[in-house]
């Protein structure tokens, strides 16, 4: 199951997310980065990634459902779509890539409330939720730290184009946009997978389909 990080995990997983939006090459969107990560570094330190209101139902999925979460989720997205993107290092923008990686899911800030031990839902979606997703709140907090900027408005798009289409909302035009979203779709459904293997109950046998390779024999 989820397990709360530590401040010190969450600390150390902080400064790695730094240092791969440090990596960005273009002076603007590497700044964009750097202000939102520190901006908002008090509400990615006290958000899941994933809400646990449909813990106790079966078959339902969600994942990083723990304080800290939503550090853990983007730093191996982050880290998935940055060794993607290498290997197609000189057909695709990698500043796009990372850019698009660190913020995809910048927009739970707004929908999730903070994690409260004390509460029987500890993430619980607010009513912005019911109203907008992330995938719009996110585009529209990072096209308010752009417009600062002094960028064309095609690497403008291109940057927010990303945020907007990881998870299907809109057709994908860029292969970074694909590489982000699939980065993010792989560390979903594997973090699920190991953290509530009762999602892979197979309903013929009543019988988990999958079994923690750490779980005692």
């Amino acid at each position: 199951m989820f397990r709360n990080l530590t401040e010190e995990e969450k600390e150390n997983k902080y400064n790695e997310i730094i240092n791969y939006a440090q990596k960005v090459k273009n002076k603007s969107l590497r700044k964009v980065c750097l202000e939102i990560l520190t901006d908002f570094k008090k509400e990615l330190f006290t958000h899941a990634a994933g809400h646990d209101a449909i813990e106790n139902i079966k078959y339902t999925k969600t994942h990083q459902c723990f304080d800290g979460g939503w550090l853990d989720h983007t730093l191996n997205v982050t880290r998935n779509a940055y060794l993607i993107g290498t290997t197609y290092e000189q057909e695709v923008d990698m500043d796009l890539i990372l850019f698009g990686a660190i913020l995809h899911d910048i927009g739970k800030i707004k929908i999730f409330d903070p994690w409260n031990e004390d509460n029987d839902i500890k993430s619980n979606l607010n009513y912005s939720y019911l109203l907008v997703d992330h995938v719009y709140l996110g585009e529209q907090l990072v096209e308010i730290y752009l417009n600062k900027e002094n960028i064309s408005e095609k690497l403008k798009y291109q940057a927010l184009h990303i945020i907007a289409t990881h998870m299907d909302t809109m057709k994908k035009h860029m292969a970074e946009a694909y590489i982000v979203s699939y980065a993010d779709s792989i560390d979903a459904t594997i973090e699920n997978i190991i953290s509530y293997p009762r999602n892979q109950i197979n309903p013929l046998l009543n019988s988990y389909m999958y079994e923690s390779v750490n779980e005692d024999k």
